[in-house]
């Protein structure tokens, strides 16, 4: 894949995760209750301690690929960093690859080069559990790089604001 792909993708990421957590997260289910907000907040007078906290680099992974999962490719670009879709062309073609994806599991999530993190930008090394749509066989890069089955991939998060995105989805480190 070239760079600018990859970019793409990561891009994407991170504007899914943060669509998602504004519309999806009353979805979240309690087991006594049915639905639940995704933090309790107990009222203090620091107005410091009522925020919600962000979500965590490894819930933006995870939601990022339950959105793919869920066909909704095209809140997974919204995920991912201004760096690699940067134009309506790119975002386009990221949502093409991912809804050529057909089901998505993460199974893994591990921390991948640690010794190179910032405090902006991070790695992770992600295995997911894969089924393709047979007509992507066809593409100039079959599958778009994936294989039906497990598939390790290099998931790089950036900061930007306070949110992390994604930036770039690699086959290595």
């Amino acid at each position: 894949m070239n760079k600018y792909l990859i970019l793409g993708i990561g891009i994407a990421v991170i504007f899914g995760v943060i669509i998602f957590i504004k519309n999806e997260s009353p979805k979240n289910k309690d087991e006594n209750q049915g639905l639940v907000s995704p933090t309790t907040i107990q009222p203090t007078n620091k107005p410091e301690d009522n925020k919600v906290p962000l979500p965590q680099e490894t819930d933006i992974i995870n939601v990022f690929f339950q959105l793919i999962d869920e066909g909704k490719a095209s809140q997974a670009v919204m995920m991912m960093s201004k760096i690699i879709i940067s134009n309506d062309s790119e975002k386009q073609a990221f949502g093409v690859q991912f809804n050529a994806i057909t089901s998505v599991k993460v199974m893994s999530i591990e921390e991948s080069m640690k010794e190179s993190w910032t405090e902006t930008r991070h790695q992770y090394q992600v295995k997911l559990d894969m089924t393709l749509d047979p007509k992507s066989a066809n593409q100039p890069i079959p599958y778009y790089g994936f294989e039906k089955g497990e598939n390790i991939r290099f998931i790089g998060l950036v900061k930007e604001g306070d949110q992390w995105k994604i930036e770039g989805l690699a086959t290595g480190p």
